[in-house]
């Protein structure tokens, strides 16, 4: 078999269907299974898949331990020879699977392939396409993401002069809403590690991938729409905000050492320090400011545990019920 297609569902069934359908009217050469692994979904519709698309596999999670460990659970239930990891509100348009499958098919130096996403009616998704620094996480924690020169210049400039040419271009890592791989490499590599709850496990993926010697592309002949019905979205900012943070830490308590690792726990605690003090006075007037005074001091609390502590933390989703209540 050439692909296998893993989609992860949380709460966002109408997406799954119309994510399907797409894929179902892109592909007309290749060999291909569709593996879809559910969350654990409040509502319940996913169970009725097989009434609208009978031949796919239907993975029904017990618990959300993540969005990594339910695309480890989908792989490992995998025959493709690639693998194509995608969230349900991608909608696939023309060719595009089977140009990335050419492409990576041919070139034994690629290691992920990513296509260019695009945004209904407000065009190409831009995204920071290098692995983080700490220059970049400084921009990051103090909101000069999209200010700062050096930052446009590698957000936007850098995408639209490459996607303007053409051909497949090389980035550091490619996101993890549509990524297609080899299953062998994805085993090989380590799957995606489990302490990321959300976000930035496929940069941690994609980091593990290029530091073995293989190479990180977008190919701009294959386009995606993203629609951003994301299951993260209906838990609410507070929820995506706690996520995203605790995911850089982990990330970065694996990927800088030394004198950068101190750095980089400097401007974290610090950050997330200026965070609580602000939340904190707020909290005994408003509900929702407690809720985010609560959530930073959280994460300043894991931010100060040891590296081996943050990195064999698991985040469990029925004890912070109060980020998205």
């Amino acid at each position: 078999m050439d692909l296998s297609i893993v989609i992860v569902n949380y709460n966002v069934f109408d997406d799954v269907l119309e994510c399907i359908g797409s894929i179902n009217n892109n592909i007309k050469k290749l060999d291909y299974e569709i593996i879809v692994v559910d969350n654990n979904s409040a509502n319940r519709d996913i169970e009725k898949l097989s009434d609208y698309f009978p031949g796919v596999k239907l993975i029904l999670n017990s618990d959300n331990r993540g969005f990594g460990h339910a695309n480890n659970i989908g792989v490992s239930k995998a025959s493709g020879d690639y693998i194509v990891l995608v969230n349900p509100d991608i909608i696939f348009t023309d060719n595009s699977l089977e140009i990335m499958y050419e492409f990576i098919n041919t070139n034994s130096n690629i290691g992920v392939v990513g296509p260019v996403q695009v945004k209904p009616n407000s065009g190409i998704e831009y995204y920071y396409t290098f692995f983080p620094s700490i220059y970049s996480r400084l921009m990051q924690e103090f909101r000069l993401y999209m200010t700062a020169p050096v930052m446009k210049k590698r957000f936007y400039t850098f995408l639209d002069e490459n996607i303007k040419k053409g051909k497949p271009f090389e980035v550091d890592w490619v996101m993890g809403s549509c990524m297609m791989l080899k299953r062998q490499l994805f085993n090989e590599t380590g799957a995606f590690d489990e302490a990321f709850f959300l976000y930035e496990e496929e940069t941690e993926l994609e980091f593990r991938i290029k530091s073995s010697g293989l190479q990180n592309y977008i190919h701009p002949g294959a386009k995606v729409l993203h629609n951003h019905h994301s299951s993260a979205g209906k838990l609410g900012v507070i929820f995506v905000t706690y996520q995203e943070f605790r995911s850089r830490i982990i990330f970065d308590s694996k990927r800088f050492r030394g004198y950068k690792y101190f750095l980089r726990r400097l401007l974290i605690l610090f950050a997330l320090f200026l965070r609580v003090m602000y939340f904190l006075p707020k909290s005994f007037f408003s509900f929702g400011s407690g809720k985010k005074y609560r959530a930073n001091y959280d994460l300043l609390i894991f931010a100060l545990r040891s590296r081996t502590n943050i990195l064999n933390d698991r985040f469990n989703f029925n004890e912070k019920k109060y980020l998205f209540l």
